[in-house]
């Protein structure tokens, strides 16, 4: 598809803005955040005209405007993003893809059935990912209504009981992971950083007491963050934290922190198999993740008094995400936070006035 049709990013003084050819002339629209943003507003509101029908036909069929969805919308979202939607569409493409639009726009019935017939653990995702196909098809006209919304509310399940290392756990685990891999432990437990992040550390991101998160590595693939994405962010390192990367051997082969035995990225799947599952059998510690490091940094942050909305920024999440996670442990700070505020009036030299007596 010719870049005129997807639209031209170009960066403001604000942001971020798009430009295309329609009609023969050049047209722009600024204003957004970032790149992924103006693509997003592009797919909704611009390449419905520049490549979809005059008028949008409601004999559609969802199979068909599944695939449309997934040309238009996935020129702007990674490929393991469009993965992941077209493979949620799958169950519900098995039963209604063969029904057109129009057919679907009065089935709020048919759907609510056919959400109750999934599984606990599945049907909040499969529904969602209805509920975003045919959210475009109403934005762009093919519909007037949703009916994956109509069909009734799509709770998001309770977040799966936390299971976080303890300080003692990540020691004997460092030990097993021996002077190479024990510090990534280490860091992951003091800084909360993604295993993909943690692996696509390089040593210039380690500065000023500090770990700069600007990059991750998965599924093969190195991915920058935008600047102006949430997870591109400074997180202070701790005395513990500097004294495991302190420790590391030094490597002039490589800019990664830690790197792969030859250089270059781990393989997580792999380097869990061979490392980081033999380590936990070995430390005599109960077989869980890596992710659960981040977990760990993340209860022991607001153990600590840290305030859910700083911990959102230190993670590169969003508050919403860290509240529906963690947010029952944050009652556990009351006490620090309590004291952090009677240490605040004491300081400016409040005092609690008493009600007077008549």
């Amino acid at each position: 598809m010719a870049a005129e049709a997807r639209g031209s990013t170009y960066a403001t003084a604000a942001g971020v803005g798009i430009r295309w050819l329609e009609g023969g002339k050049r047209r722009y629209q600024s204003g957004f955040r970032n790149k992924s943003e103006a693509r997003r507003w592009f797919a909704d509101n611009v390449a419905p005209r520049l490549h979809g029908p005059a008028r949008p036909d409601p004999g559609i069929t969802l199979d068909a405007f599944c695939d449309v969805f997934l040309e238009r919308h996935g020129a702007t979202v990674s490929p393991s993003t469009k993965a992941t939607l077209t493979e949620r569409l799958k169950p519900a493409r098995a039963v209604f893809g063969s029904w057109t639009l129009r057919e679907l726009e009065g089935a709020a019935a048919d759907v609510a059935a056919w959400r109750a017939g999934l599984s606990d653990t599945s049907r909040y995702r499969l529904t969602s990912a209805l509920r975003q196909v045919l959210g475009a098809a109403v934005r762009w006209r093919y519909l007037t209504v949703n009916p994956a919304v109509d069909a009734g509310r799509n709770p998001q399940p309770r977040a799966e009981e936390l299971d976080p290392f303890t300080r003692d756990e990540v020691d004997k685990i460092a030990v097993e992971l021996g002077h190479v891999y024990g510090p990534l432990a280490i860091v992951g437990a003091e800084t909360g950083l993604r295993t993909a992040e943690l692996i696509a550390l390089e040593r210039r991101d380690v500065q000023d007491g500090a770990v700069v998160v600007q990059r991750r590595h998965a599924n093969g693939r190195l991915v920058d963050y935008p600047k102006t994405e949430r997870s591109r962010r400074r997180v202070p390192l701790t005395d513990r934290a500097q004294a495991a990367l302190e420790g590391m051997p030094a490597r002039i082969d490589t800019r990664l922190v830690f790197p792969a035995p030859e250089g270059g990225h781990l393989n997580l799947d792999s380097w869990r198999f061979r490392e980081w599952t033999p380590a936990l059998e070995a430390a005599g510690v109960r077989v869980r993740g890596p992710y659960h490091l981040r977990h760990m940094f993340a209860t022991e942050a607001l153990a600590a008094g840290v305030s859910i909305f700083e911990l959102a920024r230190l993670m590169g999440t969003s508050v919403a995400m860290i509240d529906r996670t963690y947010g029952h442990l944050a009652h556990d700070s009351e006490a620090g936070i309590l004291a952090r505020l009677n240490a605040r009036s004491a300081r400016s030299g409040d005092e609690v006035a008493s009600p007077s007596s008549e």
